[in-house]
């Protein structure tokens, strides 16, 4: 362990107490798989346990030490009749002024994240900052809450003096492993990647890429694959209805759920139930027992994907099934077209017997009738990063299967016949989209491209976006298929008016695209003289509360304000090298910008901040500059020429009046 290293990131961390337990364990209790809210430390007091952090077991006696990071699972099965520990929860933040060298050493470090042990040779000096810290926990006024900070700081700095003196080992968490432990623990709940991400203390984005390579599959494919597993294992073994198998795994609807499981399993549910059910035991090898739970009483650890049915451990064995081939579709295809061909060949060579008994191949032959030459059918081959589309004359059903792909369709002057919803769940437009898509069908949440909806649309041309680039062989065989781009430049800035050129050359339609980009530009301009002469050089933020966190969003997404308006950042906020990053509370005071647009999925959360004496003192509060903004526009507008141009409406409304 790198004890100077982690004293560095320690002091320059913002260090906020989220909870202090005491708990005391007797024979026949236990802690089963609880996942830790927020980084901690476990401090024991009397008896021994084994303490188990993910897939870590480590064998605990009195005054000992563990620590774990967010998102981490927790599990204490006791070694004699009793076990007392306190359980000290914190998040810490490193500010926006960091240095990048400071950032690279979190990255990697990682002390608020890692897992390990301790045995400190004067535990009594560690116990008495501890049971102090309990001590003041239980008071509430806020005398207590700042004794409660500064204890925290003595035990690390005790804590870390220890330390130095001897070997320490660390485990760095394996955010896959969690993130697979919590789809098999949870996959009856609603899951969505962002929550599960900020569950797991990192970024969408981040969670998703490191899930795709180290299993090959997405996040949400997996769950899929989990949550049909067990609706198999229930078809097989018990007689609930297919409502209760639908709700059972997550999956309320269950007319979504019978497409689902046809879509992935290859026969209906209840096709599937006839077919296995009542299978000699020797082929019945989907299963090896009935569980009838719907959640796992024990975890299994993490599973590594070798195939589609990872989750069922299949005994060895006979592994046939009654299943038809699949080629008897095909065969029953080319079976007709056979019988049809001969009809046809046997009416045309048949003769027909006239009424003097001659046959009626006698008869005069009438004039055939020439076909006229029909005009050539124009094609064009589109290259992209995803390979090469062909497009065959003017598309007339086009559907688009995300909102930033619709935006630029409709900025193009071009209106899908079908497109996704808003959200997961949602069946909905985007609320900005929506007066202009009145009337066209709504294909649902498409990040995960659902190909038999896709199919039923009856599409002649698929808009997809850049990040669907795994579906791409698939989509094009439904369609002609091309992805919109969120292009950014060298700096990692998305650039609107770059990505509706490049969509525009894709579709034909560059000459539209340049004038959407002209008329932009013009209302970008005179919506940044009006902002200007209103506010001059005050300072501009814009930040989102979510799951009591802060959240500053940064050029890299928001071109619009920081380079279309112009809008100034505070001084004391470096740009960070991401879209977003998350600050402290505390840290505002600090910053204290002259207007704040601010953005809440959860207006509960919003009240909540209002309520600080921290919020009420911000200049921007107190001056009445706090701007509610519009959830749907400025969290899915940005990159998009409608999108964007709502926003230059909705700042100058704000900022101006």
């Amino acid at each position: 362990m790198h004890v100077e290293e982690h004293v560095k990131l320690w002091n320059l961390a913002s260090i906020k107490i989220w909870d202090v337990r005491h708990r005391v364990l007797r024979a026949g209790e236990q802690v089963n798989a609880y996942r830790l809210p927020a980084s901690g430390f476990l401090y024991t007091i009397r008896g021994s346990a084994t303490v188990t952090l993910d897939d870590t077991a480590y064998v605990i006696g009195k005054m000992q030490v563990l620590h774990g990071g967010k998102g981490v699972c927790l599990e204490i099965s006791l070694t004699e009749d009793y076990f007392e520990y306190y359980l000290i929860f914190y998040r810490a933040n490193l500010s926006l002024s960091s240095s990048r060298e400071n950032q690279a050493l979190l990255r990697s470090h990682l002390p608020f994240h890692i897992q390990y042990a301790f045995a400190p040779s004067y535990p009594v000096v560690l116990y008495d900052k501890v049971q102090k810290i309990d001590q003041y926990w239980e008071r509430t006024d806020a005398l207590a809450k700042f004794q409660v900070k500064t204890l925290f700081y003595q035990f690390i700095n005790d804590l870390m003096r220890q330390m130095n003196t001897q070997v320490v080992t660390t485990v760095k968490p394996n955010l896959v492993a969690q993130a697979v432990r919590y789809l098999h623990e949870n996959y009856a709940l609603p899951i969505m990647v962002d929550p599960l991400a900020e569950l797991l203390d990192c970024s969408a984005g981040h969670l998703s890429r490191s899930f795709k390579k180290e299993t090959g599959s997405s996040l949400i494919a997996y769950l899929t694959r989990i949550r049909m597993n067990k609706a198999k294992e229930l078809l097989l073994h018990t007689d609930v209805s297919l409502q209760e198998i639908a709700e059972g795994i997550g999956i309320p609807d269950v007319l979504y759920f019978n497409r689902l499981f046809k879509k992935h399993i290859g026969v209906s549910p209840g096709r599937f139930k006839r077919d296995y059910t009542g299978l000699p035991a020797s082929q019945d090898n989907t299963m090896v027992k009935s569980e009838l739970s719907i959640v796992r009483h024990k975890l299994r650890g993490y599973i590594r994907i070798d195939d589609d049915n990872h989750y069922q451990y299949r005994r060895e064995g006979d592994s046939r099934t009654p299943m038809k081939s699949k080629q008897s579709f095909p065969m029953l295809l080319l079976l007709s077209f056979t019988l049809l061909l001969s009809a046809c060949s046997s009416s045309q060579n048949t003769s027909t017997a006239s009424g003097n008994g001659q046959n009626s191949s006698n008869v005069q032959p009438t004039a055939v009738v020439q076909p006229t030459e029909q005009p050539a059918v124009q094609e064009r081959v589109i290259k992209h990063a995803w390979g090469e589309t062909v497009i065959k004359g003017e598309p007339k059903h086009i559907i688009s299967l995300f909102p930033a792909a619709t935006d630029y369709l409709l900025a193009l002057g071009i209106v899908p016949q079908a497109a996704s919803s808003n959200e997961e769940g949602s069946d909905q437009f985007p609320t900005y989209l929506a007066d202009r898509l009145k009337g066209k069908q709504n294909l649902g949440w498409q990040v995960e491209p659902n190909f038999e909806s896709i199919l039923a649309a009856d599409p002649d041309l698929i808009i997809g976006q850049d990040f669907m680039g795994d579906s791409f062989e698939s989509l094009n065989k439904i369609a002609p298929t091309l992805f919109a781009e969120k292009v950014k430049d060298e700096q990692g800035i998305i650039r609107m008016k770059t990505s509706l050129l490049k969509m525009g050359e894709m579709l034909g339609k560059t000459e539209q695209a340049k004038q959407v980009i002209k008329e932009y530009e013009k209302q970008a301009a005179e919506a940044r003289e009006k902002i200007k002469q209103a506010i001059g050089n005050e300072t501009v933020m814009f930040l989102r509360l979510s799951d009591k966190e802060v959240r500053y969003y940064s050029k890299r997404n928001y071109e619009v304000l920081y380079d279309d308006l112009a809008l100034q950042p505070p001084a004391s906020i470096p740009d960070p090298s991401e879209s977003m990053q998350i600050i402290s509370l505390e840290s505002l005071p600090s910053i204290n910008p002259d207007h704040i647009f601010l953005l809440s999925s959860d207006p509960k959360e919003t009240s909540e901040l209002q309520k600080t004496a921290v919020w009420k003192g911000l200049k921007a509060v107190k001056n009445n500059h706090v701007y509610v903004v519009d959830y749907g526009l400025w969290f899915q507008g940005p990159g998009g020429p409608i999108g964007q141009s709502k926003i230059i409406e909705e700042a100058v409304h704000w900022l101006t009046q």
